[in-house]
């Protein structure tokens, strides 16, 4: 009796365990999920998002993405008129500035921001439908995966999506914080047009490399659910077709087996098809947000170097800048990642029958992953990895190591001269 309440207990305990694991599973997707809603909230009141997303009561009440023309429209007209009074506001500054290094990097700032700018507009006026398109593939790959035994509770990713959504929250935020106190600087109503428009066009080009980054992460949050089911779910089933007396399995087992297994291939397949048409429409524009941030992060640089590191605001500006090019690459690492690992899954070795139909699908799917590796490289230039940051992170300290030396050198002449005079 002893031992048999011990097995009960034991087995109780690992329930719970279980029970206790899907419960934090569960909070960290649904908490993850209510945090990329009110993001896409947040877009769609920039003027970003100009598409609803709302459910299919015709259907299944499904999460579809739909055109809203009318405020289409709306934010092009509006965006086209605050970015040429910010032109003119920031032209108006530049030549007032006698400092040419200072132009020069003004001049910079501002091509940049109306670039961005017109790459939005390009983006909603020429490739509005097939947004909407690439954006409704996303969610009927996520209910798909959903449909999946054991991934019912699954909303978005797991806690991995849900830390690098509560980070990317966090610079959110920050956008809004460090630019709109200077609202109140002054009382005048030119000024405070100028500051809006400048938050504006500013939070609008940073929405680029946010729209990759929940790209980039969907892609991985997809290809994380479907691998643990696989590694779960797929292979424990797999290996149920075993008989111990060496029979084989019987018909219905063996076409639920087939079933599933032809499932994951095609969701292996749709993801990578809806992550090549993501890449291929987004490639301009995530080349260009990196450059954006490359550029914004040296001139604010250069601020905090001749402010004499004095002013906190804008070193943290200079962490925030940083923080958004590590979470767009470990979103990118990330999915990255959850492509290989279905190589090392190793269903070839699990036991599918003497069929050769079997044998020969997951040959061709294997062989297909090795050949459609998830890889991003902006326009063939380079591929964006974890190294990358470290490269950044070099030519950053070695500029701002020479304006040092430079700004040292520059007061020692003129002491000498002053010496000399006197």
């Amino acid at each position: 009796m002893g031992i048999q309440r011990l097995v009960m207990f034991g087995s109780q305990h690992h329930r719970n365990i279980i029970h206790l694991k899907l419960k934090h599973k569960m909070s960290a997707t649904a908490a993850a999920a209510w945090l990329l809603r009110h993001a896409c909230n947040y877009a769609t009141f920039l003027g970003f998002i100009w598409f609803g997303i709302k459910s299919n009561h015709n259907h299944d009440d499904s999460l579809v993405a739909q055109n809203r023309y009318c405020y289409k429209w709306f934010c092009l007209l509006s965006r086209l008129l605050i970015s040429g009074y910010f032109a003119y506001r920031s032209m108006a500054l530049i030549s007032v500035i006698s400092n040419p290094q200072m132009i020069v990097l003004l001049w910079i700032r501002l091509a940049g921001f109306l670039t961005c700018t017109g790459v939005i507009m390009l983006m909603q006026f020429w490739y509005g439908q097939r947004i909407v398109r690439i954006v409704n593939d996303f969610l009927r790959l996520f209910r798909r995966v959903r449909a999946l035994p054991g991934c019912q509770f699954m909303q978005f990713g797991g806690r991995r999506e849900l830390g690098l959504l509560i980070f990317k929250t966090m610079c959110l935020l920050y956008e809004l914080a460090c630019e709109f106190p200077m609202l109140f600087n002054k009382l005048d109503v030119s000024y405070i047009l100028t500051v809006l428009c400048d938050m504006y066009i500013t939070i609008n080009a940073m929405m680029i490399g946010h729209a990759c980054f929940v790209g980039f992460l969907s892609v991985g949050a997809l290809y994380a659910q479907v691998n643990r089911y696989v590694r779960h779910e797929l292979r424990r089933q797999l290996r149920g077709l075993e008989q111990p007396n060496g029979q084989c399995a019987s018909r219905r087992e063996l076409k639920a087996a087939g079933y599933r297994l032809d499932e994951c291939l095609a969701i292996y397949n749709e993801i990578q098809r809806v992550s090549s048409s993501f890449q291929e429409l987004i490639e301009l524009p995530l080349s260009l947000i990196l450059l954006f941030l490359f550029l914004s992060m040296t001139l604010v640089s250069y601020f905090v170097m001749l402010n004499r590191f004095r002013d906190y605001s804008i070193m943290m500006l200079v962490v925030k800048l940083f923080m958004d090019l590590v979470l767009l690459t470990l979103a990118i690492h990330g999915a990255s990642s959850s492509s290989r690992v279905i190589k090392r899954l190793s269903l070839e070795n699990c036991y599918v029958t003497e069929r050769k139909d079997w044998h020969v699908r997951l040959e061709i799917f294997l062989n297909r992953l090795n050949f459609f590796e998830f890889r991003v490289n902006p326009l063939g230039l380079f591929e964006i990895s974890n190294e990358l940051i470290l490269v950044f992170l070099s030519g950053l300290v070695t500029y701002l190591t020479y304006i040092l030396q430079y700004g040292i050198q520059s007061n020692q002449i003129a002491l000498n001269m002053n010496s000399n005079h006197i």
